[in-house]
């Protein structure tokens, strides 16, 4: 194992590495201290590349199968609103904001599995408004759905009360105006 890189065939499928049956090149580092402990990958001899070729036909099955329940989620996903009710001070800033595991929870509740890593979030949501997220299940499989982030009822009439009192201050200001 000398050297900065060396070769390994993998075992499984490692994102953005390779896939089972690939022949990578990884620093030495990597490979000592987690692919080959962990079984992910081997040496490429002969013999390990036959093992892996019945281990990639078994997993490109799983994968073919995997790929199409997650069309069929996408396509369900279509159209999806979700919307999150939190506190929020008078001009409509939360207090925190709404995370990815937020959405995959709402989802959830919907009947939608959708874990928090497959969430793209557009910046950050901390704002009482409409946003558009991107679900990507993978590189080529997504689609965006409408998140929308309400006031709780506290908040609301806060926010209510605040537009009021804005709306009181801005037509004094054009009376106070008009009078000059």
């Amino acid at each position: 194992m000398k050297g900065k890189t060396q070769k390994l065939l993998l075992n499984e499928s490692v994102k953005n590495l390779g896939r089972v049956g690939d022949v990578v090149e990884v620093s030495s580092g990597y490979a000592r201290n987690f692919l080959v402990p962990g079984g992910v990958a081997v040496l490429p001899t002969p013999n390990n590349l036959k093992k892996v070729e019945e281990r990639k036909k078994q997993v490109e099955r799983l994968e073919k199968e995997r790929r199409s329940g997650q069309e069929a989620l996408l396509k369900r996903l279509e159209g999806v609103e979700v919307t999150l009710e939190r506190r929020a001070n008078e001009q409509g800033h939360l207090f925190g904001s709404v995370g990815a595991t937020d959405i995959s929870r709402a989802l959830e509740a919907q009947g939608f599995v959708v874990e928090a890593g497959d969430i793209n979030l557009p910046g950050k949501l901390d704002r009482i408004e409409r946003y558009s997220v991107e679900i990507a299940l993978t590189d080529d499989l997504r689609t965006p759905i409408k998140v929308y982030i309400a006031p709780d009822a506290d908040s609301k009439a806060t926010m209510d009360a605040y537009a009021k009192e804005q709306r009181a201050a801005d037509k004094a200001q054009e009376k106070a105006e008009a009078a000059e």
